[in-house]
């Protein structure tokens, strides 16, 4: 797989072709973005287009270079991952001693998976190595928050977020954000909301591709709020938050309430994307999520 067989924010594909293909390559990467993004893939389809010897940029697939990495067993590759809940210290000390070593080939590469579970003591440790880098060496760092990370670490990284891109197949996602949202500001009873909300349950994966439309669709939601003040909030979902807020009783104003559902309906979407990461169980997640946006 190359970075013409992925899709990924086009942006950032055309950023890091160009700079493999000019030789123009940091020392250092974080790659940030959501669970259901496959960082992974992207890092290493970045990494052959550093390294291949047919199509600089891009990759092949079919050189040896390429198919070495596929396979997994590319001299010069130091995969490095959560030992338990963290990365720590000593993954970190036996990273920097293979990188003292002379690669086989034009580089030594690191990708960090799971970069932001490092111990504090491990990223002090990392540190060192982003100051003073080994001519050539290449270090991705794949991250569901990079704010987990210290600011000197970042400050001595390209940082690039991924963010969950909708195509046609997602569609169906789509309109069951935009459905749920309606019925969680109507208030409807959780068992519709349950039913709603079955088909995502099934595996992490499917839950964390929907809490990044869902989010997305509040995000248009709090735009067009914006957008359509002049013309009653209701304009925001076709009428649904002009008759939930119409009590002459709010001290609030329509505009104002709607704005803040929309601002804890976000809130709580991330909440229940950290609940997943933390591996709790989807439907509980999702339960949760609802509950407090439901009110």
């Amino acid at each position: 797989m190359t970075f013409d067989d992925i899709c990924i924010n086009e942006n950032i594909k055309r950023r890091l072709t160009e700079a493999a293909e000019k030789g123009n390559v940091s020392h250092a990467y974080i790659f940030e973005g959501s669970a259901c993004i496959d960082k992974e893939t992207i890092a290493l389809c970045f990494v052959k287009a550093i390294l291949c010897e047919q199509q600089c940029g891009r990759g092949c697939d079919t050189c040896l270079t390429c198919i070495k990495l596929n396979h997994g067993n590319y001299e010069d590759l130091i995969l490095i991952g959560a030992d338990g809940n963290s990365i720590k210290d000593e993954a970190i000390e036996n990273m920097q001693e293979r990188l003292r070593n002379k690669p086989f080939g034009a580089r030594n590469i690191v990708i960090m998976s799971d970069a932001d579970t490092m111990t504090l003591r491990a990223q002090n440790r990392l540190l060192k190595t982003l100051e003073e880098p080994t001519p050539g060496t290449v270090m991705i760092l794949l991250s569901e928050n990079a704010e987990n990370l210290t600011d000197t670490i970042r400050s001595r990284c390209i940082l690039y977020r991924f963010s969950y891109e909708v195509n046609e197949s997602d569609e169906s996602m789509c309109l069951l954000a935009q459905q749920l949202s309606v019925l969680l500001l109507k208030g409807s009873p959780f068992y519709l909301l349950s039913q709603k909300v079955k088909p995502v349950t099934e595996d992490k994966g499917s839950a964390l591709a929907f809490l990044d439309a869902l989010e997305t669709e509040y995000g248009r939601l709090l735009r067009e709020s914006v957008t359509n003040v002049a013309g009653g909030v209701g304009n925001a979902v076709a009428g649904d938050a002009e008759t939930v807020y119409s009590d002459e009783s709010f001290a609030e104003s329509p505009a104002a309430l709607y704005r803040r559902h929309i601002f804890d309906a976000i809130a709580a979407v991330e909440e229940a994307r950290r609940n997943l990461q933390r591996n709790m169980g989807v439907g509980y997640a999702l339960k949760c999520m609802m509950l407090k946006i439901g009110g």
